[in-house]
């Protein structure tokens, strides 16, 4: 896309950059961040994806995983890290720190034969989200084996306990079982994902409620035409992303499709020329701070203009996005409401010219990724949506960024990766014969783990018995007698030979 006139990406740079996050410690600065650890690494994979994908090559490689940064053996290691972070209940935690062993996990109820989370708050849906589309970033061949290994009725009937009534979702299931996290329209387009990538709408019953999502994305355009929280909140282009997005992949759900397209997409925004009105009034001239300006380390880039000079029929040479009213430019708002109109069919309503040079002349850092403002520090999330940006732009002009391959603004992640999660979700949904065969490997390997766990808390259960009786013999009491005193129970047992005979000397 780079012409004499457009500065170029320089794409060994930032390769070099994402590198060093992967394999190497990150700076200190992210040590806060070791709770979504697993989001971190869906920016650095998926980065490191995009700068080697088959179309980010001029001429597309015969071997596209030779050609890839991720080497077989990185697959297979960040596979097995992002498995190990699955719940036994489903969902996925988001951090090996969350990750507990499992007899704090989950508990056994013997009488019902059940199991059930200790822990539910360690799951929660961003991480569920980022795991996915690692998965899918990270499989090999077509992706159709990408989702082996995950809990696909576990997960999706935890997410169905997510939602409210009000049809928003949260993230997470607290200890005392409520639905956590706020009801903006970033969990909306967690869970729409989620459901999208493991084909939750062929569930009979294990669902969640689209309809009610549906109403409660729609009750958050406000009035200037973006999308909040709910009418009453601030609007914001994040969440408009987030909203048009998720109500996107329930329209690319939907088995209705062909005679119902962008179903849900015009049932959850009521006026979409208003959100796009307020998506284009979000991009405005960069003006940088001048030199000769004693206030200008204060105002930072708030340089008034000359008014006096003004002509208003001037193409804009640098223009930044904000995602609010009286905000000023930050680079991951150019992705943010890019990728938002691309969804919509509505990228001419921007100047995709100013907007790159924005990203790559002021946030673009000399060692790689992109800062959130001009002159700051990169950072994996804004370096990350740097190039989003910039494969958005690119590609809803009709070419692509020299360098960075092709993008789906839907799932966030370059284009073959979308199609490997897009061959997952299908085999899931239409398994091969010979699967259909066999007995249902997850529902097997759940009735082994909780076979194991009868027999180990049954045998346990028994061997503390068999000791209680004999000391009451030789004690001469009656054992039925004193297990009753002391109100031993089958089910949750105590140590009675603590209980029983802790006065004696």
């Amino acid at each position: 896309m780079a012409s004499s006139e457009q500065p170029s990406l320089d794409t060994a740079r930032h390769i070099r950059y994402w590198q060093r996050c992967f394999r190497s410690v990150l700076p200190h600065h992210y040590v806060s961040n070791d709770s979504i650890r697993l989001t971190l690494g869906f920016f650095i994979i998926s980065a490191l994806d995009l700068l080697s994908s088959s179309s980010s090559y001029s001429e597309p490689p015969s071997d596209p995983l030779k050609a890839s940064l991720i080497t077989p053996d990185d697959r297979t290691r960040m596979r097995a890290w992002v498995l190990s972070l699955q719940h036994p209940q489903g969902g996925f935690c988001g951090s090996p720190h969350h990750v507990l062993p499992d007899r704090y996990r989950f508990k056994t109820d013997l009488w019902a034969k059940t199991e059930s989370a200790r822990d539910p708050a360690n799951a929660n849906l961003a991480a569920t989200y980022f795991a996915l589309l690692l998965l899918g970033i990270l499989a090999e061949d077509d992706g159709s084996k990408a989702f082996e290994g995950v809990h696909r009725y576990k997960t999706l009937t935890w997410l169905k306990t997510l939602q409210r009534e009000d049809g928003s979702f949260g993230e997470l299931i607290d200890e005392n079982g409520y639905v956590g996290g706020g009801r903006d329209m970033r969990y909306c387009y967690l869970a729409a994902t989620i459901r999208w990538a493991l084909g939750g709408e062929a569930e009979a019953g294990g669902d969640f409620d689209v309809d009610a999502l549906v109403a409660h994305i729609r009750r958050g355009q406000t009035f200037d035409g973006c999308i909040s929280e709910s009418s009453t909140h601030e609007s914001h282009a994040g969440y408009a992303y987030c909203a048009v997005a998720a109500l996107s992949l329930l329209d690319l759900a939907n088995p209705n499709a062909a005679t119902e397209p962008d179903r849900y997409l015009h049932a959850g925004i009521p006026s979409i020329p208003s959100l796009v009105h307020f998506l284009a009034a979000r991009q405005f001239d960069y003006l940088s701070p001048s030199s000769d300006d004693e206030n200008a380390e204060d105002e930072e880039y708030h340089a008034l203009p000359d008014l006096s000079t003004l002509v208003l029929s001037d193409d804009p040479q640098i223009a930044g996005f904000n995602g609010r009213l009286n905000k000023v430019a930050d680079s991951c708002y150019t992705w943010w409401v890019s990728g938002t109109l691309a969804i919509l069919g509505e990228s001419s309503v921007v100047d995709g010219a100013p907007a790159r040079k924005f990203i790559i002349e002021k946030t673009q850092h000399i060692i790689g990724g992109f800062a959130k403002h001009p002159g700051g520090p990169p950072d994996v999330y804004h370096a990350y949506l740097g190039l989003a940006a910039l494969a958005t732009i690119a590609g809803a002009e009709g070419g692509k960024e020299e360098g960075l391959g092709k993008f789906d603004p839907r799932l966030c992640l370059g284009v073959e990766a979308a199609g490997r999660l897009a061959k997952a979700r299908e085999a899931l949904l239409y398994p091969e014969e010979e699967s259909e065969e066999s007995e249902d490997e997850e529902f097997a390997e759940y009735t082994a783990k909780l076979n194991e766990n009868l027999k180990r808390i049954l045998g346990d259960t028994m061997e503390r018995k068999e000791r209680f009786h004999a000391q009451c013999v030789a004690r001469g009491l009656d054992p039925a007698v004193e297990m009753h005193k002391h109100k031993w129970n089958w089910f949750h047992p105590f140590d009675l030979d603590e209980t029983a005979f802790k006065d004696e000397v």
